[in-house]
């Protein structure tokens, strides 16, 4: 299936999230004059010395709350410069950081390169690479794999040294939830059948095509992928820093392109920022009342929709708190760093407080 193109804000989807700026409006700027012509200007947010002040007591609440060792906020414009940063403790941007399904984000993006190179079609039937799945009537598909909806049963495979390839060969031969299509259930098995499917497309190992296409790319020189090369978990086992991710967030909101090099098709970044799952019921499923996010795109949530439907606010949050997250209402990323191993259930809620509040001073 052709990938469509689509500028500005994307997505198509129903209901948002409660939000604290549900305007997605930039609140009052103060313009500096920077450049040559007179006729023209580019107007920069300043803010008050105390802009941020809560943010900061939010998150050092949140450090505190789960005897972290530290924590970090850190909120740039899309022009690199920092509008915000707070480190606490012993985590700082280049501290690594498991990162849970923080990974999920990055691995959609690897797969996004083939769909991009025509290698592979977002609908296409992924027996054709992965002939385990074969027999599956209805035949799942990429998409299906990307936004949860392929009804394959969760195993996550991490026992015994099994590798990827044998992993998802386990995952194949499991019964089904459902049939493909049906319904929308998160796991990690769906991003265990891309990272695979990855490896037959690129003819190497997932870390080694994930560097070469997207880290490699974006200089993320300190993402590492334990396991690898047999078994590089593609679903929730990268260890990124802070200033790693930060280069991806930039790579998003830039719609694919960084430093004038194109890392994805802008076509690439509107589809996997959209809220694909419109047609499901989302609402039952334990992620969602998780996440308060009844949307899914493909390896991120689309946080906050405009009237139209179109994607304002996308996070890749993921079970141990890592909040990062894209806000092109203000043109701005930013990113919750912390290591919380007390469950999703508590880390990913503790840290959307943080990132909601921090979304509404950048607006502010």
């Amino acid at each position: 299936m052709a990938l469509l193109g689509l500028l500005g804000p994307v997505g198509c989807g129903s209901g948002t999230r409660q939000d604290a700026n549900p305007s997605g409006g930039s609140g009052g700027e103060v313009a500096e004059s920077t450049t040559a012509a007179p006729t023209t200007t580019t107007t920069i947010k300043v803010y008050a010395p105390t802009a941020f002040d809560q943010t900061d007591a939010l998150l050092a609440e949140r450090v505190k709350a789960a005897g972290l060792a530290g924590g970090m906020v850190r909120l740039s414009r899309a022009d690199g410069s920092i509008i915000h940063e707070k480190s606490i403790g012993s985590i700082s941007g280049s501290t690594a950081l498991s990162v849970a399904s923080s990974t999920k984000w990055i691995t959609a993006a690897v797969l996004m390169t083939f769909v991009d190179g025509g290698v592979i079609g977002l609908d296409d039937d992924i027996s054709r690479w992965l002939p385990e799945f074969v027999s599956d009537k209805p035949s799942i598909s990429a998409r299906q794999l990307l936004d949860h909806t392929s009804g394959v049963r969760d195993n996550t495979c991490q026992g015994g040294g099994m590798s990827l390839a044998a992993c998802v060969k386990a995952i194949a031969s499991s019964a089904r939830q459902f049939p493909a299509g049906s319904k929308f259930s998160y796991g990690n098995s769906d991003f265990l059948v891309i990272g695979r499917l990855v490896e037959v497309l690129g003819q190497s190992d997932f870390a080694t095509i994930a560097k070469q296409r997207i880290t490699g790319p974006l200089q993320m020189d300190a993402t590492t992928w334990p396991g690898a090369p047999s078994m590089a978990n593609s679903a929730f086992g990268v260890r990124v820093t802070v200033d790693d991710y930060g280069k991806f967030l930039s790579m998003v909101l830039h719609r694919g392109m960084v430093n004038g090099t194109k890392v994805l098709s802008e076509p690439a970044v509107a589809m996997m920022v959209s809220n694909q799952v419109a047609a499901y019921d989302t609402t039952k499923d334990f992620s969602v009342g998780i996440t308060k996010i009844p949307r899914y795109g493909l390896g991120c949530w689309p946080d906050v929709l405009d009237e139209f439907g179109a994607t304002v606010v996308v996070s890749g949050n993921g079970g141990m708190g890592l909040y990062p997250w894209v806000d092109y209402s203000t043109n701005t990323w930013g990113i919750i760093g912390v290591q919380d191993e007390r469950g999703a259930q508590v880390a990913v809620p503790a840290s959307q407080k943080v990132e909601l509040e921090a979304r509404a001073a950048i607006a502010r």
